[in-house]
């Protein structure tokens, strides 16, 4: 898949379009850098889905990111940001709640989408969804 990016696209946007090649994923932006394999805290997510790429790009630029199912997650997430220096993690589904994924980051697309449609064929009961990044 290609993403333009473009400093007048808003965050939305981008999301939107990833999630139509993988429903079960999703980009989360935030205003700092992960380092590989770890999370990123919850107080640098970017909570405005409507702000534009040019207010957060660390390059502003337009471009396309071109994005294949066999690409690690790792490798998706480093791409964001050496291309246009955006922070983004990928999410995965699980059934009612979107996981950070940190660990599985050697995953590739194909195989983190394909996790997330199979948590969806599993009964969750309803828990309180709990940050789990506030637990010590």
């Amino acid at each position: 898949m290609k993403i333009e990016v473009s400093k007048d696209k808003t965050i939305a946007e981008i999301q939107k379009e990833f999630s139509e090649s993988y429903p079960y994923l999703s980009l989360a932006f935030f205003t700092k850098q992960h380092e590989a394999y770890k999370g990123s805290p919850a107080k640098f997510l970017i909570q405005d889905r409507n702000q534009v790429l040019g207010n957060i790009e660390k390059k502003p630029h337009s471009g396309l990111l071109f994005l294949e199912e066999d690409m690690p997650t790792w490798q998706v997430e480093r791409l964001f940001e050496e291309e246009f220096g955006l922070h983004v993690q990928v999410f995965r589904k699980s059934g009612n709640t979107w996981l950070e994924t940190s660990v599985s980051d050697d995953l590739t697309l194909e195989e983190q989408n394909l996790k997330g449609q199979q948590s969806q064929r599993h009964h969750f009961d309803y828990t309180d969804p709990t940050d789990y990044r506030e637990q010590d």
